[in-house]
C-alpha cells in the first residue's frame, strides 16, 4: 500500500524522500493534489520507514539487473513457497486467483485473445513453467505458447437458471488446478449471457496462479487489458513502454541480496522480535481443525459510513498513525477479546517493490509480515504507541521473504495450518484501488465492472480484506469454513465495528486516558447484560447480623428442636446454644477477646467442634481452624502467622502439639449431658452485652488455603457473606426445620462452614459423620441412609466412588469443590436434585450454583442472590458469550483479602472497572479467581479449568482441560487427570492418568492378560483423541490408575499420583529396527550432515534441522532409494509423519499397497491374456 501512494504521487508530479526522519518532497506541478496530500498526511509515518528503508537498502546494493537464463534460473523465495506447497497439497486451488468482470456491450473476444497474449508475450512470468533439476527447482520461459480464451455460452437459459449455472461454471473454473510444470500460469474464460434480442452481457474470467501473480500484479494486469484494448480497437498499435526488468531478474536479485550483511540485521531483528510467538491464533474454533488444510471459504461484508470513515482518520492522524495502522490495532483489541490471548500475530503483505523497475511487472512479489501485537496495555495511548512501533519496525526490516524467516525460526511444520499467521490483513487489495471505477473500466461501446461475490478459495485462517476511503470503510471476513461458523465471524465483525464507531465517536482527550479494557467493543447493549442482566439478583438479607445472631433467633423459635447430632450423643437448639453461650462468657470475661481478633479451634470431629465455633463468634472474636490431622509444622506455621493466643482443644490435642505457649482451652465434655466444671458457673444467656463494638462486617473466621509461596495463606471472611450463603440456603436449596444437614468437610475447609451454618441457621438438625466414617465412601453412603439426611455436599470424585441408592432421603445433593464429571451426574442426578455448588474460599465459600441434570451439559451456574460474576480477558475487558476468559467475582461475601499478605491481596483483588454504584451485587472490588468460564446462550457459566493450567509445551498454548473432557468422552475410559511433567532434560511433557472402565484391564496382579488389555485400552484412547486433537494435544505418556488418592477432603490428590517413567518420552536414543527405520536413518544422515547415530527412530525431521528446502530432497531420494521401492510419496507425509518411525510405517504401507495394485493389475493381464484379447 505505502508503495503504491509514493508511486502514485510520483505519477501526480509529487516526488517524496526521507531526510534525518522527516519526509520532504519535491513537486512537478504547479500545485500539491490535495486528495494526494490527504493520503500523504494521513500514512506519513510509514511513508518515513519505507523511504527511509528504501534509500538504505539502496545505498548498499544496486537494483535487480536484466539477464538470460537459457538454463533456466533460481526461483524467488515466493516461488519456492508455492511451488512446495503444490506439491504438498497437488490438485488444490487455494492459490488460484480469479478475477471476474461483468461485461455489458459487445466484447470482441478474438481482440481480447489479442490482448491477453501481448500481456502473455510481455511478462514471461505469465509463460514461465517450473522443473526439479539437479537436486533443485528452476524456473524456465516457454518461448512458443499461445494464449486461448475458452467460451461458455449460457444465453439460452434465463434468470434463476442462468445464475446457478454461471455460479457453477466460475466456481469449476475457480478450482480447476494449474499444471505448474507445462501450462501458463493464466487462463481465461468468457461465459456469454445474452447476444441477440436483448443488450449483450456475459462475464470476462480471468485466473491466475499466485506464484505468477499478487494484488499489485491484478492492477496491472487489468490495467494494461484495459489500455490495450482500448489501442486495438482503435486499430492502434500497442502503446506499452518496453518491460526493462523481468521477474526472474528479481529472483536472481533477490537471491544474492539475501547473502549480504543487511539481510543478516533484518533477520535476526525477526528472529527476536518474534521468539517465542504463539504459532497458532487462539480465536475458538466452531469445529474440530482437520489434519489438512482445507480451501473452502465465506465471506461477511460489512461497511461504516463517511462521517465514521473520516473521523478515524482524524483520529489516525492524531495518533500519528496510518488509517491501516489504526484497522489493525482495533483488529488485534477484537482478537485478543474473543481468544483470551494479549500475544496476537496478524500477517500483512508488502508489496516488496522498492525498486522503481519492479513496478509495472505482474510476478509473485509480495511479502508477509509477521505482526506481533501485544493488546497488555494499560491505555489506548500507550497501546497505539506501541502498535506505531511495530508497523515501523516490520517496514524498516520488510526484506527478509516469510518463507526464509519460516526456516530460520525452525517453527513445526503442519499440514493442517499456515505456519505462524492463520490471519492475514489487507487494504485496498481490489484492482481498482479506490479509483474511479468508471475512468478505469470504461471501454468504447462496453463497461467492465467487478462481479460481486466472486471469491478465491481460502488459503488462511481468516482473511480480513479492508477498503479505506473517505466515503467509507467496508471490511470483508473470508473464512475457512471447515473451521468458523458464519454466527462467530458476523460478531467479530460487529465487533470490530463497535470498536471502530467507539473510537470515531470518542474526544481526543478520552483516547487520550481511556485504559484499554474500557475501549468497547459489545456495544451498549451487550455490555449493560453483561454486567447488569446477568447480575440482577440483589435480594434483601440480614445484611446487619452476624451468624450467632441469626443462630440466636433460630434458636429462639425452636428451642428443643435437635440442633446438632453427632453418634449417639446429640443438643437441641437452646442446649446447643447455652453450652456456646457459657463459653463466650468464659472467653470474654477472662481474656478481653475483641471484634477482629483471632481465636483458634483445634478439635476433632465431635459436638466441641461446633459448640467452640459458635462461642468463639459470640464472643466477638474470628475463630481460625486447625485440622488436628494436618502435620504439625503447617498447624504451627497457621498459629504463628494468624497471632492466634488463645486455642480451644482437648487435653489429648494439647499434650500432642505441645500448646504451652499459648491460652490453651480445654473444652473436652461440653458436648456431654452435663456442663463441665470449667464452664458451669457462667452464664447461659447470650452475651451480646458484653461485646462492644461487633458488627456484620467484622471477620468470622479465618480459613487457610493453600499458597502458590508454598506456605498456606489465611483468607479474612465476614459475617454478613456467609449470611447471605445461609439465606441463598434457604430460598434456593429449600433448607429448613425439617431438613438434616450432613457435616462432612474438614473444618479447615470452607465446605465445614458451608454446611453447618446451612442447618443451625435454618432449623435443621447438623449430622457430623466421624473421622473414619468420612474416609469411607460405603460408611457415609450408610449414613445418609440411616441418618435420612436431606442435604448433603460432596467433592464428587468421593460421590463417584459411593454406591448409588435409590432410597435415600436427598432433596439436594450438592457437589463442589472441584469439577464434577458428567458420568457422576448420569448415575445420581436422574435420582436426586443435584447442585454444582461452585466457589473460592475467597467469595464466602460459594458464588454460584446450577442444577445438574442427566443428558445436559454440566456448568457452573448463575451467581447466587446479591452475588455478581464477570468474564474477563487479562486487562480485565468484558468478554462476549462464547468467549473463553477469567472469572471476577463480587458480592456481599468478598473475603477482606489475605491475612499479612498485601501484595497477594492486591494481586487477587483488584479494582472494579465495571461498578457505578447502582447495582448493589456490583461491588467496589473484584475478586480474580483464576478460573477459566465462559458464558454459554443462556447466560450459565461453564467452568474450563484453571489458568494455570494453561500450559506451553513446544510453542503451543494447551488447555489441560479440554484433554481432561475429551478423555472423560472416551469409552474406556471412567474419570481422567492430566498434568505436565517435566524431564531431565528440562523438556515438558503430558501425561494422562487414566482410571479405565474395565477395572480388571489396571489389576496387573491378576496377570499378564489383563496387562495387554489395559495397553489395548490405552491404544484405543491414544487413536480416539488423536482423531479430535492436535498432535501437539495428545499426551505423550499414559498411567492406568485404579483408585484416585483423595486429600482429606475428598479431592484427588494430584500430588500423590505415581510418578511417571519418563524414559518413554524423554527422547532417548532408540536405534532403527526394520530396513526402512535403517535406509531413512541413512537419507536423514545424508540431508541433515549428521552421524547416523545421532538419529534416533523418535526423531523428527524438522526438529533435527530439516526445513522446506530439503522436503523436496527427501522425497526424491524415499523414491529412488533401491531398497525402500517405493514409486511415489507425497511431501504432505513427510510433514505429517511426527518421527523418523512413523515415516517408516507410512512407507511400508505405500510399499504394500503398491506390490497389491501391481498383482492386481498383473492378474488382469493375465485374464486378458487367457482370453484371447491380446
Amino acid at each position: 500500500m505505502i508503495a503504491q501512494l509514493v508511486k502514485s504521487a510520483a505519477d501526480q508530479g509529487v516526488y517524496l524522500y526521507a531526510k534525518e526522519g522527516a519526509l520532504h518532497f519535491d513537486l512537478t506541478v504547479a500545485e500539491f493534489p490535495a486528495a494526494l496530500k490527504q493520503d500523504i498526511i494521513a500514512n506519513k509515518a510509514e511513508i518515513i520507514a519505507f523511504l527511509s528503508h528504501a534509500q538504505s537498502a539502496g545505498s548498499e546494493s544496486q537494483g535487480p539487473q536484466p539477464g538470460e537464463y537459457p538454463d533456466g534460473c533460481v526461483l524467488s523465495y515466493t516461488q519456492q513457497r508455492f511451488w512446495l506447497l503444490e506439491q504438498m497439497q497437488s490438485g488444490q486451488s487455494q492459490y488460484n486467483m480469479p478475477v471476474a468482470l461483468n461485461v455489458e456491450g459487445a466484447l470482441e473476444l478474438t481482440l481480447v485473445e489479442k490482448v491477453l497474449s501481448t500481456i502473455v508475450a510481455r511478462h514471461q512470468i505469465l509463460r514461465t513453467v517450473y522443473r526439479e533439476q539437479d537436486d533443485e527447482v528452476r524456473q524456465h520461459v516457454l518461448q512458443d505458447s499461445e494464449f486461448t480464451l475458452s467460451f461458455v455460452d449460457l444465453s439460452d437459459s434465463e434468470g434463476e437458471q442462468q445464475q446457478a449455472q454461471l455460479s457453477q461454471c466460475l466456481l469449476e473454473e475457480a478450482q480447476r488446478p494449474f499444471d505448474l510444470t507445462r501450462q501458463l500460469s493464466i487462463r481465461g474464460q468468457y461465459l456469454k449471457l445474452h447476444g441477440a434480442g436483448h443488450a449483450q452481457q456475459g462475464v470476462l474470467l480471468l485466473t491466475l496462479h499466485h506464484i505468477a501473480s499478487d494484488g499489485w500484479s491484478m492492477d496491472v494486469l487489468i490495467n494494461e487489458f484495459v489500455t490495450l484494448y482500448r489501442a486495438y480497437s482503435a486499430q492502434q498499435v500497442n502503446p506499452l513502454p518496453e518491460l526493462a526488468l523481468q521477474y526472474a531478474d528479481f529472483a536472481v536479485w533477490q537471491r544474492d541480496k539475501m547473502q549480504g550483511g543487511e539481510f543478516e540485521k533484518q533477520l535476526t531483528y525477526w528472529q527476536q522480535a518474534l521468539e517465542d510467538a504463539p504459532l497458532t491464533h487462539s480465536l475458538p474454533t466452531q469445529h474440530h481443525r482437520p489434519e489438512v488444510k482445507q480451501t473452502r471459504g465465506a465471506h461477511v461484508t460489512t461497511s461504516l459510513p463517511a462521517y465514521v470513515a473520516q473521523q478515524l482518520e482524524l483520529v489516525a492522524r492524531q495518533a500519528q498513525l496510518s488509517p491501516f495502522m489504526l484497522m489493525h490495532a482495533v483488529l488485534g483489541v477484537v482478537i485478543s477479546r474473543h481468544s483470551n490471548q494479549s500475544d496476537i500475530v496478524i500477517g500483512t503483505p508488502v508489496a516488496n517493490r522498492a525498486d522503481e523497475g519492479l513496478s509495472p511487472l505482474i510476478g509473485c512479489f509480495v511479502n508477509t509480515l509477521a505482526l506481533r501485537l501485544n493488546t497488555c496495555h494499560s491505555t489506548l495511548a500507550e497501546y497505539l504507541d506501541h502498535v506505531r512501533q511495530v508497523h515501523m519496525n516490520a517496514q524498516v526490516n520488510q526484506d527478509v521473504p516469510f518463507e526464509q524467516l519460516i526456516d530460520a525460526l525452525n517453527l513445526p511444520r503442519t499440514s493442517s495450518y499456515t505456519p505462524l499467521v492463520q490471519i492475514m490483513l489487507t487494504t485496498n487489495d481490489k484492482f481498482t484501488d479506490g479509483a474511479d471505477e468508471s475512468s478505469l473500466l470504461n471501454l468504447p461501446d462496453l463497461r467492465l465492472s467487478p462481479l460481486q461475490g466472486s471469491h478465491p478459495a481460502i488459503k488462511f485462517d481468516m482473511e480480513i480484506a479492508l477498503n479505506i476511503s473517505d466515503k467509507h470503510i467496508e471490511t470483508t471476513w473470508n473464512y475457512d469454513v471447515a473451521l468458523f461458523d458464519a454466527e462467530f465471524v458476523e460478531q467479530l465483525s460487529e465487533h470490530f465495528n463497535n470498536a471502530l464507531i467507539s473510537l470515531a465517536d470518542m474526544t481526543a482527550q478520552t483516547r487520550s486516558t481511556l485504559p484499554l479494557n474500557r475501549l468497547s467493543i459489545l456495544g451498549d447493549k451487550l455490555e449493560s447484560y453483561l454486567i447488569d442482566g446477568l447480575n440482577n439478583n440483589a435480594a434483601d438479607y440480614p445484611v446487619d447480623q452476624c451468624i450467632h445472631e441469626v443462630f440466636e433467633q433460630q434458636a429462639m423459635q425452636t428451642p428443643e428442636q435437635i440442633a446438632v447430632k453427632f453418634g449417639s450423643k446429640q443438643l437441641t437448639y437452646r442446649e446447643l446454644n447455652e453450652r456456646a453461650n457459657q463459653l463466650a462468657h468464659f472467653l470474654t470475661r477472662e481474656y478481653q477477646v475483641t471484634p477482629d481478633s483471632f481465636i483458634g479451634l483445634c478439635v476433632e470431629r465431635s459436638l466441641e467442634m461446633i459448640i467452640g465455633t459458635l462461642a468463639i463468634l459470640k464472643a466477638g472474636a474470628a475463630y481460625v481452624p486447625l485440622d488436628p490431622a494436618y502435620p504439625r509444622q503447617r498447624v504451627t506455621y497457621m498459629m504463628e502467622n494468624s497471632g492466634v493466643k488463645i486455642i480451644l482443644s482437648t487435653h489429648f490435642i494439647i499434650e500432642q502439639l505441645d500448646l504451652t505457649d499459648y491460652h490453651s482451652i480445654c473444652i473436652d465434655g461440653l458436648g456431654n449431658a452435663q456442663v463441665v466444671q470449667t464452664f458451669v458457673d457462667y452464664p447461659t444467656y447470650n452475651p451480646s452485652e458484653l461485646v462492644k463494638g461487633l458488627t456484620s462486617s467484622n471477620l468470622a473466621y479465618a480459613i487457610y488455603t493453600s499458597g502458590s509461596t508454598g506456605k498456606p495463606k489465611g483468607v479474612l471472611l465476614e459475617h454478613k457473606g456467609i449470611v447471605n450463603i445461609a439465606f441463598n440456603h434457604r430460598h434456593y436449596l429449600k433448607v429448613d426445620g425439617q431438613s438434616k444437614v450432613l457435616h462432612f468437610a474438614s473444618m479447615s475447609f470452607d465446605a465445614g462452614t458451608w454446611e453447618y451454618v446451612m442447618a443451625l441457621l435454618s432449623g435443621a438438625t447438623l449430622v457430623i459423620a466421624d473421622s473414619v466414617q468420612r474416609l469411607s465412601p460405603e460408611s457415609i453412603t450408610q449414613l445418609l441412609h440411616s441418618e435420612a439426611i436431606t442435604h448433603v455436599l460432596l467433592p464428587p470424585a468421593f460421590l463417584a466412588m459411593m454406591e448409588f441408592r435409590d432410597d435415600l432421603a436427598l432433596k439436594a445433593l450438592a457437589v463442589g469443590g472441584e469439577a464434577c464429571d458428567q458420568e457422576v451426574v448420569e448415575q445420581w442426578g436422574g435420582t436426586y436434585r443435584m447442585v454444582n455448588a461452585y466457589g473460592p474460599t475467597e467469595i464466602s465459600i460459594c458464588a454460584t450454583w446450577a442444577e445438574l441434570r442427566p443428558g445436559q451439559k454440566v456448568t457452573i451456574g448463575k451467581p447466587l442472590k446479591n452475588t455478581s460474576a464477570f468474564v474477563l480477558d487479562s486487562n480485565q475487558a468484558l468478554l462476549s458469550p462464547g468467549v473463553v476468559g477469567e472469572l471476577y467475582i463480587s458480592g456481599v461475601g468478598l473475603a477482606r483479602g489475605y491475612h499479612q499478605l498485601p501484595e497477594q491481596t492486591a494481586e487477587r483483588f483488584v479494582s472494579n472497572p465495571y461498578f457505578d454504584g447502582h447495582n448493589k451485587c456490583v461491588t467496589e472490588t473484584l475478586y480474580k479467581t483464576g478460573d477459566l468460564v465462559r458464558y454459554l446462550p443462556d447466560g450459565e457459566l461453564e467452568y474450563l479449568g484453571r489458568i494455570d493450567q494453561q500450559v506451553k509445551i513446544r510453542g503451543f498454548r494447551i488447555e489441560i482441560s479440554e484433554i481432561e473432557g475429551l478423555l472423560s468422552e472416551c469409552l474406556d475410559v471412567d474419570a481422567a487427570v492430566v498434568t505436565v511433567a517435566t524431564s531431565a532434560t528440562g523438556a515438558k511433557h503430558l501425561v494422562a492418568y487414566v482410571q479405565l472402565s474395565n477395572q480388571t484391564a489396571v489389576n496387573s496382579a491378576s496377570g499378564h492378560e489383563n496387562i495387554n488389555d489395559s495397553q489395548a485400552a490405552i491404544q484405543r484412547i491414544k487413536t480416539e483423541l488423536a482423531d479430535r486433537l492436535p498432535d501437539y494435544m495428545v499426551p505423550g505418556m499414559f498411567v492406568p490408575v485404579s483408585q484416585w488418592p483423595l486429600t482429606s477432603n475428598g479431592k484427588i490428590d494430584k500430588r500423590a499420583l505415581p510418578e511417571p517413567d519418563m524414559t518413554a518420552v524423554e527422547g532417548e536414543y532408540i536405534a532403527p529396527e526394520t530396513n526402512s527405520e535403517k535406509r531413512l536413518v541413512i537419507i536423514w544422515a545424508q540431508l541433515l550432515h549428521l552421524q547416523e547415530s545421532e538419529i534416533s527412530t523418535s526423531a523428527n525431521f524438522f526438529a533435527l534441522g530439516g526445513h522446506s528446502l530439503l522436503v523436496s530432497k527427501l522425497v526424491r531420494a524415499v523414491t529412488s532409494d533401491p531398497e525402500l521401492q517405493l514409486q511415489q510419496i507425497d511431501m504432505q507425509d513427510i510433514f505429517t509423519a511426527q518421527s523418523l518411525a512413523q515415516l517408516a510405517q507410512h512407507i511400508d504401507l505405500l510399499r504394500m499397497q503398491q506390490l497389491n495394485a501391481q498383482a492386481a493389475d498383473s492378474i488382469c493381464d493375465q485374464d486378458l491374456v487367457e482370453d484371447g484379447e491380446i
